[in-house]
């Protein structure tokens, strides 16, 4: 019994006590550390990813009969401009468009499988794909790809069957609300702020002023124009959609060309 109890004592008196089994664990972790500083390993560590955010911002407004939708054209890919003439906002339907903002592969492949499927619904059955169902839709979509997402952020705006405006924002996996004015992408911290102090509004002074397209369009402009002056992510063009219940009307302008 003295000897079974003794061979248990035997590695901490050879030193492989606690104390020496921590030393051990932290001059691994310091060869380590000095490993990964060393350019070969660094060389064997991959950088590569699938994902590049290509910038653009879409600004989303809502009111009683109408919607606007809007977006720069800038292209970016990192401090490249590769293009400044890309159009982010594609119309679904007769009264449904789709802004997207993120990475441009990613952005083509969404917006054209949803106006695939739309038109096919809509030709299949001869019924208009309303609002809603394509807001759910659009969200199982983005859901069914979790595992590797779309690196998309989309706003989905349209006219509901009683012809009042409506705004669904989403994130990357399909996630969703219902608002008045939403801002998705590389400015969404600048303008969202914006849009929450001067469209979240409940008087019915400054609701009937904002019932006014010309003021809701320069309203947007203006945001753009306050945006542009902070990002180098966004310039080049400026793309206006006006959706109302007798059809939609795209206006171009020109933002700070750099």
């Amino acid at each position: 019994q003295q000897d079974f109890f003794f061979m248990f004592l035997k590695p901490v008196q050879k030193g492989y006590g606690p104390e020496k089994y921590w030393e051990r664990i932290l001059f691994r972790k310091k060869t380590l550390d000095k490993l990964k500083r060393t350019k070969d390993y660094q060389k064997k560590v991959s950088q590569f990813t699938p994902y590049q955010n290509n910038g653009g911002t879409v600004i989303a407004l809502a009111t009683k009969n109408y919607c606007i939708v809007a977006s720069d054209t800038r292209f970016t890919n990192g401090f490249a401009i590769p293009s400044r003439n890309v159009s982010r906002i594609i119309k679904v339907s007769s009264s449904i468009l789709l802004s997207t903002a993120g990475m441009q592969a990613d952005l083509f492949a969404l917006q054209s499988e949803i106006k695939e499927k739309v038109e096919s619904y809509q030709n299949k059955d001869e019924k208009n794909f309303s609002i809603v169902n394509c807001s759910f839709y659009l969200s199982s979509l983005l859901y069914s790809k979790r595992f590797f997402p779309f690196f998309t952020f989309n706003i989905l705006s349209g006219l509901d069957k009683n012809g009042e405006g409506v705004n669904f924002s989403f994130d990357a996996i399909g996630s969703f609300e219902k608002n008045q004015g939403s801002c998705r992408g590389k400015g969404e911290q600048l303008i969202q702020n914006l849009l929450d102090s001067q469209t979240l509004v409940f008087s019915p002074e400054l609701y009937k002023k904002s019932e006014q397209i010309v003021n809701q369009v320069a309203l947007v402009k203006n945001y753009f124009l306050r945006a542009v002056q902070r990002g180098i992510s966004l310039g080049d063009g400026l793309q206006v959609f006006i959706l109302t219940s007798k059809g939609v009307l795209i206006e171009n302008n020109l933002l700070r060309i750099d």
